[in-house]
């Protein structure tokens, strides 16, 4: 479900016609918080791991001893622990914690239904900002030395970048979503056909797919309409076969219930997704949205789960702190 809705008339509130995704303060800011909260932590194994200097939960030869277990058959001499079998008479071997450098790569949707906002910001800034935010924290939790980080910005066709390694990957990051600039969404919007959008998500994905080191990570930051299609439930499939896929996904409070307010009489109702429009509904078509809305989260939802997809909700007027604590607690 992905409803829209814009004024007749001009609105005091209705954002401007273009301006910058993210401010520069907002970025330095966002990097700041980011810095202070690190919770980078790697989630599951792997068949591949590329060696690198940030700490992980995978054990096996590196530099920092993690803990001694008894030794097995099979087991590396090198590793036995001579003093625990001085102590006890008993052969016992050292494990140690791997280090673990997982490349990383960031889709950020900006389609014209990602411009839309009734609360602080609109959905594609907010979805910047928590791009932003991951990106910060994975790549300064492991001081800087992370794997490569990739950026893909989703309008109309998909443009991809390498950003490098490391610190100057997150500044590389702000500096692009500096650049880019959330335009007003215009009736021509309402021509691309869902079809063509899903293919070009399912065409990007399949070449990532087969670029992507074993072992990365991919973090989706969308409202995820449209990601009911077949094109992208496929899409979806193969790229959690390669990487770890989390979704950063964002709504805005009207996706889930329209407001009952007599002062939006005038407004006029857009649904990209069904690519219609008409006048404000009434309160039975309200309430008849409101469970369509419901019904189509959780059918998304429990699709993503199937697919080993993870998932983090934020409203656009989420705070940066309550988006820290979630992807903390899902641990990125």
């Amino acid at each position: 479900m992905f409803a829209l809705w814009r004024r007749e008339a001009q609105d005091r509130r209705a954002p401007q016609a273009s301006r910058p995704l993210l401010l520069a303060a907002d970025a330095a800011a966002l990097i700041a918080r980011a810095r202070v909260l690190r919770i980078a932590a790697a989630t599951q194994p792997v068949s591949q791991r590329a060696a690198g200097d940030s700490r992980s939960r995978w054990t096996g030869r590196g530099l920092d001893y993690a803990e001694s277990r008894a030794y097995q058959p099979g087991d590396d001499l090198r590793d036995l622990h001579w003093r625990l079998l001085a102590r006890t008479g008993k052969p016992y071997v050292k494990v140690h914690r791997e280090e673990h450098t997982p490349a990383l790569h960031l889709l950020l949707d900006l389609r014209p239904g990602m411009v839309f906002g009734t609360r602080v910001r609109t959905k594609a800034e907010q979805a910047a900002r928590m791009l932003l935010l991951a990106c910060a924290a994975q790549t300064l939790a492991a001081e800087g030395a992370t794997g490569a980080v990739g950026l893909s910005l989703w309008r109309g066709t998909v443009r991809s970048a390498e950003l490098g390694r490391g610190l100057l990957a997150v500044q590389r990051l702000a500096q692009r979503l500096q650049q880019e600039r959330i335009e007003a969404l215009q009736p021509d919007h309402l021509a691309e056909a869902p079809e063509t959008s899903a293919g070009v998500f399912a065409a990007w994905a399949q070449r990532l797919a087969r670029t992507l080191p074993e072992g990365a990570r991919v973090l989706l930051a969308s409202d995820g309409a449209g990601w009911d299609a077949p094109d992208i439930d496929a899409a979806l499939w193969t790229l959690r076969s390669r990487a770890e896929v989390l979704l950063l996904r964002v709504t805005d409070p009207v996706e889930a219930g329209l407001p009952a307010d007599a002062a939006l009489d005038g407004a006029v109702f857009v649904d990209l997704a069904r690519q219609q429009s008409g006048s404000w509904p009434d309160a039975a078509a309200r309430a008849a949205f409101a469970q369509r809305a419901a019904q189509h989260r959780t059918a998304l939802l429990a699709r993503w789960h199937a697919r080993g997809l993870r998932c983090i909700a934020a409203g656009v007027d989420q705070s940066d702190a309550a988006v820290l604590r979630a992807l903390r607690v899902a641990g990125m």
